[in-house]
């Protein structure tokens, strides 16, 4: 007799649920697992018989940088894990974090439900190829102190990336790592950009520059090109330099390198596209409808 398919709760299908869904899409997984989402914009299922009919609820929601640049908005988050953790609380199912939130989010929510089970798993998406990232991860990630919750999450990434490098570790630590990465990366697209300058200055070639410094073994040839508008834009990295600055500075710790990568990013971005993103940026009260 053939088992019966798990189901997985998709909570918001933007890019990363759209993502996750993409991750399950495949022969071996439609074996095994089910999806089914839920999102308020969208026509789809209640959110009761979503949560209700699955064991995994992956949490794919925006976290919007707040309009003055103090950090991100976490109420989406907040709000929606309240209501899920109605139907999740007292049972086995798993509210497993997909969104990126700032360190300490998955605790936060783990204390304020401790009867509900977490776990923070993110997602390493570029916004320009996300469907195709979704099938190629380099590495997975479960983050949860609950060794139990820790080996259902991992069985079901082993079966959607058997061959990929898994990291388990704490929440935080995973929130952090998932934070660091692209931080690094952003500083990469400023570094570029200050060559670049530099390069013009001079009356030279960067690309011949470029070729030159990325044979280097050392230095990864990616996100060092430079592209029109110039700087970097879209959701992923404004957003979470912003965040991290802003948790940072809860925890009274100087960023000086992140606020001179944003500061050198907004000065040579001509078109500040995150601005229009929707849910990119958390609107002021006066510009609510």
């Amino acid at each position: 007799m053939t088992p019966p398919l798990t189901n997985i709760a998709i909570i918001g299908y933007g890019i990363v649920g759209q993502a996750v869904a993409h991750g399950f899409s495949t022969p071996a997984m439609q074996e095994k697992y089910r999806t089914l989402f839920y999102d308020k914009f969208k026509t789809s299922d209640s959110l009761e018989d979503v949560v209700t009919a699955s064991e995994f609820i992956f949490i794919c929601l925006p976290t919007p940088m707040k309009a003055d640049e103090s950090g991100i908005d976490l109420s989406i988050i907040e709000e929606m894990v309240g209501e899920v953790a109605r139907y999740t609380d007292g049972t086995d199912k798993i509210v497993v974090i997909k969104s990126t939130v700032t360190p300490g989010t998955t605790q936060r929510l783990q204390e304020r439900h401790p009867n509900t089970a977490f776990c923070f798993s993110p997602e390493f998406l570029r916004e320009s190829s996300y469907l195709q990232d979704a099938l190629n991860p380099d590495r997975s990630v479960v983050g949860t102190t609950d060794e139990a919750v820790a080996a259902r999450v991992a069985a079901v990434l082993r079966t959607q990336f058997p061959n990929v490098q898994m990291f388990h570790t704490d929440p935080t630590t995973a929130e952090m790592a998932k934070y660091m990465a692209n931080m690094y990366l952003a500083q990469k697209v400023m570094f570029a950009n200050e060559m670049a300058a530099v390069c013009d200055a001079l009356g030279i070639q960067y690309a011949d520059v470029k070729s030159i410094v990325v044979a280097d073994h050392r230095i990864y040839d990616s996100h060092l090109d430079i592209h029109a508008p110039r700087g970097f834009g879209g959701k992923c990295f404004p957003k979470d330099l912003i965040a991290l600055r802003g948790r940072a500075r809860e925890l009274g710790v100087d960023t000086d390198l992140l606020s001179a990568v944003w500061e050198s990013n907004k000065k040579i971005r001509t078109v500040r596209d995150w601005e229009d993103i929707p849910f990119a940026v958390t609107k002021s009260p006066e510009e609510h409808p």
